[in-house]
C-alpha cells in the first residue's frame, strides 16, 4: 500500500510518501480502507520527538491519529462492527496511523461515521471533537446557562468546543485572531476577543464558570486567567497547566487534561453531526502525498486540514 512514513524524528521533510507493508489485523482490531485523515498538532509533536518519552515509536512510523473509511476486515473477537461499515476513529497515538491507504484500529475506539456528511469530511472530527467533548463535559462539567471562555476558539479543537457549548446552552466567549471571527460567528459564538489587540483579562468583566485553554501560553499566563472564574469554577488546559496553589487560594479548580480515544463519545458526536448541531471546520484539503505541507503550516491554519487518501 501507499503510505507516508518517517524513519527518524525531525522536521516535515522526514515524511516520505512510499510503499509500506499492509498491516495485520489483531483479534480485537479492524482493518480500515482509509477514505481520509486529518492533521493534528499532536502529529507534528510526535514527529519532532517531543513526546518520545511518553510515546516511544517503532520506525518506520506512519503518522496521523484521525481516520475515516470503510471496514475491510475485522478480528474474530470484534462485535458491533461489520465489514462494509463506514466508520471513523481516533487511533492509538503510539501505533501506526492513518496516513496510508489502510489503517488498523482497536474496535473499542472505532464508531460508525456520521451519515449526513461526506465520509472524507468525517476524518476532520475524531481527535479534535473528542478533546473538546471531554474537556467541556467530563472535566469542565459545563451546564446549560453557564458562561465559558475558550482560548484558541478558532482551532481544530476550539471550533468543536464552541459548537458543543452552544448545543449545551452555554454563553460562549472566544479568544483567537481576528481572521477566525467570521467563522466563529457562523458557529454561534456570543462574544469574541482578538488576542492580538486585547488581553482577555481586561475584556471580560463578568466572571465565568468554565475556562478552556487550548493555546500555547505559559503557565503564568494560564494562572492569570483564574481570576476570571467564579468560586467553584474550573479551568481546563490541554497544554500548560495553571498553578494549583493559586487555584486553591481563589477556591477554583484546575485540570490539565490528556484526551482518551472513545468510541462512545464519537457515537454521541456523530448523532449531533447528523442532527445538524455540529459540523467540522475544514480549512484546506490536500492529497496524501502533500502531508508534509500540512506539517509545515502548523500554527498557521484555522480549522482542520483534511488529507484525502481514497
Amino acid at each position: 500500500m501507499k503510505a507516508v512514513r518517517y524513519h527518524q524524528y525531525g522536521e516535515p521533510d522526514v515524511l516520505c510518501h512510499e510503499e509500506a507493508p499492509m498491516p495485520e489485523v489483531g483479534s480485537d482490531e479492524v482493518l480500515i480502507k482509509v477514505s481520509a485523515t486529518s492533521f493534528n498538532p499532536a502529529d507534528a509533536m510526535i514527529r519532532m520527538g517531543l513526546l518520545k518519552d511518553m510515546l516511544p515509536l517503532q520506525f518506520p512510523f506512519i503518522p496521523n491519529v484521525d481516520v475515516s473509511g470503510v471496514i475491510e476486515k475485522k478480528g474474530e473477537s470484534v462485535q458491533g462492527l461489520n465489514v462494509g461499515d463506514e466508520v471513523y476513529a481516533f487511533l492509538d497515538m503510539s501505533k501506526n496511523g492513518a496516513a496510508a491507504e489502510y489503517a488498523i484500529g482497536k474496535a473499542v475506539n472505532v464508531a460508525l461515521a456520521p451519515k449526513k456528511i461526506d465520509l472524507q469530511d468525517a476524518a476532520a472530527i475524531p481527535a479534535g471533537a473528542t478533546t473538546a467533548w471531554q474537556a467541556l463535559f467530563e472535566h469542565g462539567k459545563l451546564q446549560s446557562g453557564q458562561r465559558l471562555i475558550i482560548l484558541g476558539a478558532g482551532g481544530g479543537v476550539g471550533s468543536f468546543a464552541v459548537q458543543f457549548a452552544k448545543w449545551k446552552g452555554a454563553y460562549v466567549i472566544g479568544c483567537d485572531a481576528e481572521e477566525s471571527f467570521a467563522k466563529l460567528k457562523e458557529l454561534g459564538i456570543d462574544e469574541f476577543v482578538d488576542y492580538k489587540k486585547d488581553a482577555i483579562e481586561k475584556k471580560v468583566t463578568e466572571k465565568v464558570d468554565v475556562i478552556l485553554n487550548l493555546s500555547p501560553i505559559s503557565s503564568d499566563d494560564v494562572t492569570a486567567l483564574l481570576h476570571l472564574l467564579k468560586k467553584g469554577g474550573t479551568l481546563v488546559s490541554t497544554l500548560n497547566p495553571a498553578d494549583e496553589n493559586a487555584a486553591k487560594e481563589l477556591e477554583v479548580n484546575v485540570v490539565r487534561m490528556a484526551v482518551q480515544p472513545s468510541a462512545e463519545h464519537l457515537a454521541q458526536i456523530a448523532e449531533l453531526v447528523d442532527k445538524g448541531s455540529v459540523k467540522p471546520f475544514i480549512s484546506e484539503r490536500l492529497p496524501l502525498s502533500k502531508l508534509a505541507s500540512a506539517h509545515g503550516k502548523m500554527g498557521q491554519t484555522h480549522g482542520k486540514v483534511l488529507i484525502l487518501v481514497n
